[in-house]
């Protein structure tokens, strides 16, 4: 891995530091790969890094924090990338079919940090503690049931927003459900995730069915 982060706009202090955590971000990030996620302690961080602790704390104050910095700059890409792909799809069951086929590919490379991440993100936080993060994923899933309410595919009583909650929790306990069996592949159950969010538990005598394959 590269510390190619795209450096942001700002006085030179700023871009400093940025530089500095994705140059921190890169050498914790090799160590994991080489060794284990769970094998790697901060000191061997620093070690590498040639930094001080002090100044590896203060971008990175636990060992969890840089797997959410990896995924979140990674999430950006990836997200403005499907956002790109899905503008040419015409209903809004593709477009869900191709977002969530993209994050299990995602998730599935980054099978090893998936756990610790989780875990850090759920053990005694509020998850409005993480706004940035949760709104990269729940302002694509409004805007993709946006224009589905747009499109007269999806039900307008109740907000665009508030579903795109409800789906944020439903990807969160695929996600743990994946977790934990790793012997089931994460698309497949991001599959089932769909069908009953588009159709709901009730019995109906023709439901829309949805593509599974990839």
């Amino acid at each position: 891995m590269t510390s190619d982060f795209p450096l942001p706009a700002g006085s030179r202090r700023a871009r400093k530091l940025h530089q500095t955590s994705a140059d921190l971000l890169a050498c914790a990030w090799q160590l994991f790969e080489e060794h284990g996620y769970e094998a790697v302690t901060m000191e061997a961080i620093a070690q590498a890094a040639d930094v001080a602790r002090g100044t590896l704390y203060k971008h990175f104050p636990i060992k969890e924090a840089f797997i959410q910095h990896r995924f979140y700059h990674d999430s950006l890409a990836r997200r403005a990338d499907m956002r790109a792909a899905m503008a040419s799809m015409h209903t809004i069951a593709e477009r869900f079919q191709y977002m969530f086929q993209n994050e299990a590919a995602y998730a599935e490379s980054m099978r090893a940090y998936a756990a610790p991440y989780l875990y850090y993100r759920l053990r005694g936080q509020k998850i409005q503690q993480h706004p940035i993060e949760r709104d990269s994923f729940e302002s694509l899933i409004a805007d993709l049931i946006r224009q589905g309410q747009a499109d007269g595919e999806i039900v307008t009583d109740t907000s665009a927003d508030q579903m795109a909650e409800y789906v944020v929790f439903l990807r969160l306990a695929t996600l743990m459900r994946w977790i934990a069996t790793p012997e089931v592949p994460l698309a497949p159950l991001f599959a089932e995730m769909i069908q009953l969010f588009f159709n709901g538990a009730y019995r109906r005598a023709a439901p829309t069915q949805l593509s599974t394959s990839n």
